[in-house]
């Protein structure tokens, strides 16, 4: 899959989460399933390629909780201007678990390109030691 493939599905991600969090703050069973299915899309396109690895290293969770943020905040606004405390608190509890969200999708984010490092790194000791054993060969030989 090309990287064009997979930015577009982190805009359905995005999409998805914004549609879906604003479905579920007005009550409209049909958005909310729409912006799943959208989100869905996304989670799809973004994670075909190279057995699930994010684009950019953006775990999907990030993404995920970057909408669900929206839609707190939005709840507790309309919950503000319409004097319900219950919406706004709900708000405030949704806009705080999807903090919660993305901090554990950069987390593992983190983590992920902590093992790439790794990985990168014992590939040069190879080159290096093999570079060592030609150069020791090399002076070996007659």
């Amino acid at each position: 899959m090309t990287t064009s493939k997979r930015i577009e599905g982190i805009g359905h991600q995005v999409k998805g989460a914004v549609i879906e969090s604003l479905g579920d703050v007005i009550g409209d069973a049909k958005l909310a399933a729409e912006g799943k299915a959208e989100r869905e899309i996304g989670d799809k396109l973004n994670a075909a390629d190279a057995g699930g690895e994010q684009l950019a290293g953006i775990d999907t969770d990030r993404i995920v909780g970057v909408g669900r943020q929206i839609k707190g905040a939005v709840m507790e606004q309309i919950g503000g201007l319409a004097g319900n405390p219950q919406l706004r608190a709900d708000g405030v509890k949704e806009r705080k678990a999807g903090v919660e969200q993305n901090i554990a999708g950069g987390d593992r984010d983190v983590a992920r390109e902590d093992l790439a490092r790794e990985d990168l790194a014992r590939e040069d000791l190879a080159r290096e030691d093999l570079a060592r054993e030609d150069l020791a060969r090399e002076a070996k030989a007659p």
